[in-house]
Formats: C-alpha cells, structure tokens, sequence
C-alpha cells in the first residue's frame, strides 16, 4: 500500500507515541492561537479520517473542539487518534546454541535478513549489540531476533521489512531466535537465556569442520532431554568442510544422539523432505532434524525456513493456560524517559489488560514481599495493544505504588492469588535433574538459575534413581534437595540449571517445594 506524506507522518507520530497521537488544529508551529473557519475544521477533519482509514487498525477516538473567536467563529480542536495492531496468533521462541566459532549468529543472519556471508562474518554483523563483539567476533550477550510468516505463508524477515515492528505487524506466526553465548566465558549469560527466556524448542549449531562434536554441544542436547523439548541440529560451514572430517563428524553426532535422545531419530532434511509431517514429529519429539547449510553459498536455509514455518506450539496448552490466573516473568527491566519503569518478559499463564481494574504485584524482594503496581500500557511483540494473553512476549509499563527495587526474575501475578503465590517462596526445594558435567556431591556449593535470576545453592542431599545408576555421577538423572541462600520464588515444574566456574553441573526442573 503507497502512503502518501500525510499518511507517512500519521504512522510515524503513531509510532512515537506508542500507538495514540494528538492533531492540534487551529494553532500554528510557534503555539499562536489563531483558530479556523467550520468549513477549515470539517476538511482538516475529513483529511484525518482519510489518513486514519489508509493506516491499519487506526481510530479517531474523540474531537475536542471550542471556539476562539465568537465573531469570525473561528475554532481550534484535538483530534485524539488510537492504533492498535492485531497481534501475531502465536509465538514460537527458538534458543540457538552451539560451541564458541559454530557461527551461530551467521546462520540467524542468513535466516533474518536473507544475505550471504562473505566468510568474514559479514551476516552476523548485523546481530551484534556491542562494539567488543564486532571487534572479536565473540557474542556476549542475548540477542532476540525474529521471522515472520503471514497468512498466506509468506516469510517476513529483514530482507522485506524495514523493522522488527513491521515484522510482526504483518505476520500470523512468529519465530523469535534467541541467541546465546558459545565461550565458556559468558557461560552465566548462557545459561539464563536457557531459563529466562522460556524457549520452546533448542536449535544447535555445530561447523562441519571439525572431526568430531564438542562436549559442551553433548551437554546442551542433555538439557534438551532434561528439559523435554523439540530439538532440531544446523550444520554450518559446509563450504569449508573436508569429506573424511565430516563424516567423522557426523558418525560422532549419530551416535551421540542415539545415546542422549533414545526415543528421538534422526532426519538429514532435504527438499524432498515432507516438511509439515517433520515439524510435527520435531515438537513430538520424535524426530531431530539435521540441516546443512553453508551461509557464503546460502545453501540449506530454505529447507530451515519451511521447517521453521511448519511448527506449531500446543494451542491447547495455550488455551488452558489463559484461564489460569495471570503470571509474567521479567527478563529484563528498563528506565525510559517520559515511560518510567518498563518491564519486558513472558506471560507465563493468565491474560492481563491495561484497561482492567485487576490489581496486579511485582515481586519478591528480599525480604519475601510484593509491592503494588499499576499498568499504564502494554506492548506484546513490539505492538501497543490493550491486551495480552499466556505464551506470549511483552513489555508492561508499570508504576509501583511503593518503593520496590525490580530486578530480573521476578514475577507480576494477580494480587486475588498473592496467597498461593507466596506459598512457593522458600529456600528449599527438590529438582529432578540430569547430571551433565563431572560429579555432584552433598554440601556442594553451586549457582542455580532460575527463570532470569540466579542464586547461590547448597546440595543438600542426592537421591539414587529409578534406574539404580551411581548416585551423582554424569550423565545419571537423580532427584537432588537443595538449598538457596536467599528465598526465591520457585514453583514445581520450573526449569533450572546449575552452574560451577565456567561449566554446567545439572539440569532439570523443580519438583516439590
């Protein structure tokens, strides 16, 4: 659709103004009064109507009109407009992991933004947040990135849309890439992308080469089974790959998943392969999917892309989480000048509305409290709405009615069940759990995280499994009681990883508190 000057300045003051802008007419640029005829008012009027009805979703929501000048009947006006973009039906968020030089953030370039790498790194530069990263190359910290795919199935990335808001405003279903640290010195920023920003599915990268895969991409295939979810592996650097190398490599990779993912096979993807059938069986988990891709000669990613369109999250599951009383985890806090307090992260379960009289909490600190806030807007995937429900991202301004400290890993849940929820904060708990690196033993300390937070923990006690392996040996699956050093609020079924120094003990989730 061709926008004209009008239309463009009306997107772009709607867009600055989180979706509502002001017209004032009858005022000059300098703030002189000087007001306009009725026939003036009614044409400015109708041009506004006009603009409103070429811009998606948008509404005049009330005229203020007086008049300035009884005389010559003059008059000045504020036309209040709104704007609110249908959101995306679901949200799909893929971690993207693999060992440091996989080149993790050149496959998610050549995916977002439709370009080659030159062999340089070219395609992820445009993923890279901080100056150090582009120097060295290294990610250190998450960057979100997302595709679309509209109704008619077509994919929305970079390459056709101008901004991430485009992205979304135009798509059905969106996949958002959340990607990760591959050296062991960011391994705590590692490790709360994989608690803290909830992804549904694990996507790791492994270069074809090298002769054989790393330990530290067998342990995130361990978390993947820890933590029961869709796995699917990118091979990349295919350009630069030596045939005896990488069938070693691959020999490795099978065998390894055969040992880690018993009731999961495998499927190298081709473009013969029935993508929607494979989707399917990946969320299942049934199937790995193995993808080869070489981002210099851009081969492989249209068979990623189609498979990524194919998957599907349970709408069941989403359904019945709505009628669930309303729980967001903050990922991440931010002061914004003329907002305030802004908090971004996950609606857990629950629905939340920025009209509703619902009193809502953030919380705990640390002392075990929950302070009252109040909501005065809501994005969800970027967009203004009124509304957003479970399974989806968003970001909530907020106003605290006391003084609270916010920090990541919190939560905002209804204050109607404040009760319930404070009957999960506590310091100890037990975790079901697969031991990934070296042995664990009692009154070992490690740092558990927890949604976006981390805490100090002690293990109090290991108990022996079902399967009668050594108690806290690698690779056994246990159930180990630990204990914070601060209270923590921590419900059954959470995911948690622990850490020691620069490598991953366990993985799992909670179990009883």
């Amino acid at each position: 659709m061709a926008f004209n000057a009008t239309d463009r300045k009306g997107a772009f003051r709607l867009s600055e103004g989180d979706g509502y802008a002001i017209y004032i007419i009858g005022v000059h640029d300098d703030g002189d009064v000087v007001g306009i005829t009725d026939e003036e008012f009614e044409s400015t009027v109708d041009t506004i109507k006009n603009m409103a009805q070429q811009l998606e979703n948008t509404r005049i929501v009330s005229i203020e009109k007086r008049t300035v000048d009884s005389q010559d009947s003059r008059v000045v006006a504020e036309v209040h407009l709104s704007q609110k973009m249908p959101l995306p039906q679901t949200e799909l968020r893929i971690a993207v992991l693999g060992d440091h030089g996989a080149g993790k953030s050149t496959v998610l370039g050549c995916i977002t933004y439709n370009e080659e790498d030159d062999g340089r790194g070219k395609a992820r530069l445009n993923l890279m947040r901080h100056q150090h990263e582009l120097e060295s190359g290294r990610t250190s910290s998450i960057t979100l990135t997302a595709i679309g795919y509209s109704a008619d199935g077509h994919v929305q990335n970079y390459a056709n849309n101008r901004s991430a808001e485009d992205i979304h405003q135009r798509s059905q279903r969106v996949v958002t890439f959340i990607d990760t640290c591959g050296h062991t010195k960011h391994l705590k920023t590692t490790a709360r992308a994989l608690t803290g920003y909830a992804p549904h599915a694990f996507c790791i990268v492994v270069p074809a080469d090298v002769a054989n895969v790393s330990a530290a991409t067998l342990e995130y295939v361990q978390i993947a089974a820890a933590f029961r979810v869709p796995l699917t592996i990118v091979i990349s650097k295919m350009d630069i790959a030596d045939k005896i190398g990488f069938g070693a490599m691959m020999r490795h990779l099978m065998s390894s998943l055969d040992a880690l993912l018993p009731d999961r096979s495998q499927c190298i993807v081709t473009e013969s392969t029935a993508y929607q059938s494979l989707a399917d069986d990946m969320m299942k988990l049934n199937v790995v999917p193995i993808f080869t891709t070489s981002a210099v000669r851009t081969v492989g990613f249209s068979e990623l892309v189609a498979v990524l369109g194919s998957l599907h999250i349970n709408l069941s599951d989403k359904c019945s989480a709505d009628c669930e009383p309303f729980e967001f985890h903050v990922e991440d806090l931010y002061s914004i000048d003329s907002v305030g307090s802004v908090v971004t992260g996950w609606v857990h379960s629950g629905t939340v509305s920025s009209t509703s009289d619902a009193q809502l909490v953030i919380g705990p600190d640390s002392t075990g409290n929950f302070a009252d806030i109040d909501i005065r807007s809501i994005h969800a995937l970027r967009i203004p709405t009124e509304a957003v429900t479970a399974r989806m991202s968003a970001s909530l301004a907020i106003q605290a009615r006391n003084a609270v400290a916010i920090q990541k890993g919190m939560v905002v849940v209804d204050a109607r069940t404040l009760e319930t929820t404070k009957r999960h904060i506590r310091t100890t708990f037990a975790a079901t759990v697969t031991l990934l690196n070296g042995d664990v033993a009692a009154n070992q300390d490690v740092i558990i995280h927890i949604r976006a937070a981390y805490h100090l923990a002690t293990v109090v006690e290991i108990v022996t499994d079902a399967t009668g392996q050594p108690s806290g040996s690698s690779g056994s699956k246990a159930t180990i009681e630990l204990e914070l050093a601060e209270s923590e609020y921590i419900a059954p079924g959470t995911p948690i990883v622990a850490r020691d120094g620069r490598s991953l003990i366990f993985a799992g989730h909670v179990a009883l508190v």
